[in-house]
């Protein structure tokens, strides 16, 4: 007797369908792509029971004929392809004509639809895959199709349905992709008899944003716009700034030619561009559209068609990332430095740095949390008189005490070659510091507030970073002896470059003891012993990586560490002049978002927030 047998060609087809229909947002998928390619302007969608009871999806389109209603539910059933040469250059969605035979062979399907000129319409049934009944019928243009009872002959896939909301809020995020790929069009969504989203057609993803998130929201976001020739690529959209985000990966959007994918390798170019903008698992709210040649882009990786592959995805991952961080920092300058304003400042007085290592704390500035206005006068106008040199006795920089005044903000600014800011820096109406922490900044659109810490960890994070080759050092007039363990000896000793690139000049001295000459001059008040012993830690957390990567991750985290011992300290009093100076070096300061720990140098609390608290708006 033989084992093998042909199965029925409806069971076959429910079996097929199982690539193309996963849950009931696969089947809105298809529907919605189907209306849109009908060249609809409006697209209803309804749902009940999270759509595995009933989804009905209504459009304005141009609707087909008696031929092409029956023709549609068979498999392989398409307008868009004639063979597979023409994937290649395929711009529609559908093409391989399994949606509606899919869908057909797992559910109920009732459809209507009419041509604009024609006098009537076409009512389907269809059942197993098969059209059980075609009938003349009055209806709008367009096509209206239901599909009812999901996996109703298939329990075990119906099985692995989730709760209603679950498959909802799929749905919901499904419609939320087509408003922004398409904010052109007007979309609807129905759940369960009520009106859940409603976006008329708008000119810009700044309102789809508001219609689909909220105001508040779509006031937090920045534009992004980047083209590249070779090969051709462009992404435009809009990303959130580092004061709004969601707890999920729910509100990232990626749109490669018009149609929404996803793809992991985008996902992580996106978030490495925020850098560590935004808390531990906090994520961003974004819309990126990305345009390539159709040649470089496969879109047939998926039987959903959900996921894409470049020919040359590092090309299209490294050109998002770079977009997304220069918009985010070009927005924080914006922030710091209102553009066209004349400076108050001499250009004289700024040649000259406010405060150096070697001055001495400054006098209290009596205040209790808000001071006084000062920006109206010029500061700076003093400083020549108050810097010593660098020709003091190490021992007498070591007496120093550790405040913003004991610091260098190095005059040098090092700012990102693709961003240059102007030299002569516009004045900044610095209300002054609260709670010896925060500056306080007047903007025409709110109130700018910088972490004093945070701002100064970055500005010297990156003279670190630029100036590694010549840092200041102090020769230790009483060498520091440090004990670690024998079993660390050999790392550090294979490693010796790593703190003599950064200032710290060690040697043995003995089997389980290192010898330290010189420091530089930004740890000169740190506990030394400590941190060489946090960089042996770091050293064995990356020893099994390549040599590049172990110096730069290391470096990366010693560098980091030295600017937070470094810099002013929340609680540290800043006279005018030292804000005025550190705001301005912020500003010239590239990767200015964050401190090197990825907390937020800077915080902008609008107009609109503070009138909307005080109820002056509704």
């Amino acid at each position: 007797m033989p084992h093998i047998h042909v199965l029925p060609a409806h069971e076959a087809q429910k079996i097929a369908a199982g690539e193309v229909v996963e849950r009931p947002a696969s089947v809105v998928k298809e529907l919605v792509e189907n209306a849109l390619d009908a060249g609809s302007t409006k697209v209803s969608v309804q749902i009940e029971g999270g759509g595995a009871t009933l989804m009905r999806v209504v459009d304005n389109g141009h609707g087909m004929d008696k031929e092409d209603a029956q023709r549609c539910f068979e498999k392989h059933a398409t307008s868009k392809i004639r063979s597979i040469a023409d994937l290649d250059t395929i711009n529609t969605f559908g093409f391989r004509g399994e949606a509606l035979a899919s869908v057909a062979a797992i559910a109920r399907v009732t459809m209507l639809t009419k041509q604009e000129n024609a006098l009537e319409g076409w009512a389907v049934e269809v059942a197993r895959s098969n059209v059980t009944s075609i009938e003349p019928t009055a209806c709008p243009t367009g096509t209206d199709i239901s599909v009812r009872d999901i996996f109703y002959e298939i329990p075990a896939r119906k099985k692995f349905l989730k709760s209603p909301e679950t498959e909802w809020r799929h749905v919901l995020n499904l419609m939320q992709a087509f408003c922004f790929d398409y904010p052109d069009k007007h979309f609807t969504l129905h759940s369960e008899g009520k009106l859940v989203l409603n976006c008329p057609p708008v000119a810009s993803l700044e309102q789809r944003c508001a219609q689909i998130w909220e105001y508040g929201v779509a006031t937090h976001t920045i534009a992004v716009h980047a083209q590249r020739d070779v090969p051709r690529i462009t992404i435009e959209g809009i990303i959130s700034n580092h004061q709004r985000y969601r707890y999920d990966r729910s509100s990232l959007f990626f749109f490669v030619n018009k149609r929404w994918v996803k793809n992991q390798k985008l996902t992580s170019a996106l978030l490495k561009g925020y850098g560590n903008v935004l808390p531990q698992g906090k994520f961003p709210l974004s819309c990126i559209k990305i345009t390539i040649d159709p040649l470089e882009v496969d879109i047939n990786a998926h039987p959903r068609k959900e996921e894409v592959r470049f020919m040359h995805p590092r090309i299209v991952e490294q050109l998002l990332e770079a977009t997304v961080r220069q918009a985010l920092e070009s927005r924080v300058s914006q922030n710091l430095i209102p553009p066209h304003t004349p400076s108050m400042v001499s250009t004289a007085a700024h040649q000259q740095p406010l405060f150096t290592a070697r001055q001495a704390a400054p006098k209290p500035w009596n205040t209790s949390g808000f001071t006084a206005t000062f920006s109206e006068k010029p500061v700076a106008t003093q400083s020549a008189s108050i810097i010593p040199s660098y020709d003091s006795a190490p021992h007498d920089v070591m007496a120093r005490e550790s405040t913003y005044a004991t610091t260098t903000l190095q005059k040098e600014p090092f700012v990102d070659e693709q961003q240059k800011l102007d030299t002569d820096i516009p004045a900044h109406h610095i209300i002054g510091q609260f709670s010896k922490t925060y500056i306080l900044i007047e903007k025409n659109d709110g109130l700018l507030l910088i972490d004093q810490h945070a701002a100064h960890e970055r500005i010297l994070y990156e003279t670190f970073e630029q100036r590694f080759h010549d840092v200041p050092t102090i020769p230790l007039l009483f060498p520091q002896i440090v004990t670690v363990s024998t079993h660390d000896m050999p790392l550090i000793l294979a490693h010796l470059d790593v703190f003599a690139r950064n200032g710290i000049t060690l040697e043995q001295f003995g089997d389980d003891q290192l010898v330290v000459q010189a420091i530089p001059i930004h740890l000169k008040n740190a506990h030394i012993a400590d941190f060489i012993r946090e960089v042996i830690g770091w050293m064995h957390e990356y020893e099994h990586v390549d040599a590049a990567l172990f110096f730069k991750q290391v470096t990366e985290k010693l560098r980091a560490q030295m600017a937070c011992k470094a810099a002013v300290k929340a609680g540290d009093e800043l006279t005018p002049a030292q804000m005025e100076e550190l705001v301005r070096d912020l500003a010239q300061t590239k990767n200015r978002l964050t401190c090197p720990h990825g907390r937020p140098t800077s915080w902008l609390l609008t107009t609109y927030d503070i009138e909307k608290t005080f109820k002056r708006i509704v």
